[in-house]
């Protein structure tokens, strides 16, 4: 079983935990659940035994982890607790965000809850919400020299930030190379910020691990707007 997460967010006067954790067995799965006074609020479920099946290892499932966890934070800090208790209905095996009634309505929100009990995408419902709300552009990252990776080793990667539509370089964007392990807390190798062109040189090591697995996460953000890319780490 993977280390799980939990994190207090304070929002218009109201506290909320965010507590995700890997559900393995037969039927494996992610778990967030979002509490509000000794309450659950809300839940998120991913399962991924078809990652498995696919070759995904412990440490792609961490990162998919914390990058559930990181985006439910996220929604809640901004003020869109709503996003997490009135999605709209969404296709049978989804990603989906459950609530579970009876609750007591968010901050804000202004309806009456238990009205309704439906579930969407989580992914869909941030897109929407930012494309709604900030209006930002997208943006798409290629990372270059992160394919033959070692434990121990020195690396080189020159990534490359652009908008998404339209394919131009976005200069200013924060890049940062994480590396995570299925034996070790999450470390952040290097960060850089793209020039003119878009692009950045990020240099480090990888740290050595003795057991386990690990993977390259390399993230860039500009404003609202984020990608990644993510390698594994040979021996």
């Amino acid at each position: 079983m993977l280390t799980g997460f939990n994190t207090d967010i304070e929002y218009d006067g109201t506290v909320y935990h965010v507590q995700t954790e890997d559900r393995s067995g037969s039927n494996p799965l992610i778990e967030s659940l979002i509490y509000m006074k000794g309450e659950i609020l809300a839940a998120r479920r991913t399962e991924y035994r078809h990652l498995l099946e696919a070759g995904a290892d412990m440490s792609d499932i961490q990162a998919l982890m914390e990058r559930q966890h990181r985006a439910i934070v996220e929604v809640i800090r901004n003020g869109r607790i709503d996003v997490l208790t009135e999605p709209q209905l969404g296709s049978e095996g989804d990603t989906t965000v459950s609530r579970r009634p009876p609750m007591m309505a968010p901050p804000g929100n202004g309806g009456a809850p238990g009205q309704r009990k439906s579930s969407r995408s989580l992914d869909e419902v941030i897109v929407d919400w930012l494309a709604e709300q900030q209006r930002v552009t997208q943006v798409r990252l290629h990372v270059v020299g992160g394919e033959s990776l070692r434990f121990g080793s020195g690396f080189t990667l020159l990534a490359e930030v652009r908008s998404a539509p339209g394919n131009a370089p976005v200069a200013g964007a924060r890049v940062v190379a994480r590396f995570l392990s299925t034996a070790a807390k999450a470390i952040d190798l290097v960060e850089g910020e793209t020039d003119e062109r878009g692009s950045v040189e990020l240099a480090g090591t990888i740290p050595t691990l003795d057991k386990g697995t690990g993977l390259l996460v390399v993230a860039a953000q500009h404003g609202n707007a984020a990608d990644e890319a993510k390698f594994l780490v040979q021996r």
